[in-house]
């Protein structure tokens, strides 16, 4: 009986270890392996960053009286030397809202980097004679180029007389679209040009010339120089002819 007795607890002892620790070189439990795993700390990516676009940069060059070019990065920076030429050239990149509501002001759809240079070139110059053409001329595609630069540089030193020439080109563009405003060459009466009073200014070797439907002189007129010379075309003229006199305005404009 003792010898089954002890039989019985040593079998009993070999089960109860059995149950201990993993032996070394052993399988692994899985559900160890994936608690450990789940509770191991994850890498995450480091975000994305996309790159910035491309500012676009504008190199203004200016001309002295001297014919010396000076550059600048900005039109301000040129004012000071009151220049009467300038022209701007941008590089390739992305245009501010400011640059493209210029440029939209200035050319519609049909402007884009290099017509951005144009407008910051007009925008650096301050001369005297920068913009003298607007005393008598300026087509409706200069006075929105004008435009368009002035919304570039809304504090020219120039703007109030400016904004004048530009109000003065827009009126005359009218009255010559009416037959109003004239220059030298031969016109028909009434059909190419109005009848009525007008008058021209600052002429030398100014030649007019008033003509009948058979080509006959009705009045004509020689000026070697004058501040102003004045004329009245009749509707009952067949055509006015006039040379080196400038450009014709009706009296009161």
């Amino acid at each position: 009986m003792k010898k089954i007795t002890l039989a019985m607890l040593a079998a009993l002892a070999l089960a109860g270890c059995s149950s201990g620790p993993t032996l070394a070189g052993s399988e692994p439990d899985a559900a160890a392996v994936e608690e450990t795993t789940s509770s191991a700390p994850q890498e995450s990516a480091e975000p994305v960053v996309p790159e910035a676009p491309a500012v676009v940069t504008v190199e203004i060059t200016c001309l002295d009286d001297t014919y010396s070019s000076h550059s600048y990065a900005f039109p301000e920076e040129a004012w000071p030397a009151k220049y009467n030429s300038c022209e701007g050239e941008a590089t390739d990149g992305e245009m501010t809202e400011l640059q493209r509501k210029a440029v939209e002001t200035a050319y519609a759809d049909e402007g884009g980097i290099s017509s951005l240079g144009t407008l910051y070139g007009i925008c650096a110059q301050a001369g005297p004679e920068s913009l003298s053409y607007l005393d008598t001329a300026g087509s409706p595609e200069q006075i929105a180029e004008i435009k368009g630069a002035l919304v570039l540089c809304p504090d020219h030193p120039q703007r109030k007389q400016i904004d004048k020439a530009l109000g003065g080109a827009a009126k005359r563009n009218v009255l010559e679209a009416d037959g109003k405003i004239f220059g030298e060459g031969v016109f028909r009466v009434g059909e190419e040009i109005k009848p009525g009073i007008y008058y021209t200014t600052d002429v030398e070797g100014c030649y007019w010339e008033r003509t009948d439907a058979n080509g006959e002189t009705i009045d004509n007129n020689f000026t070697n120089a004058a501040k102003r010379v004045q004329v009245t075309i009749r509707s009952s003229d067949y055509s006015f002819n006039s040379e080196n006199c400038g450009q014709w305005r009706p009296v009161g404009t």
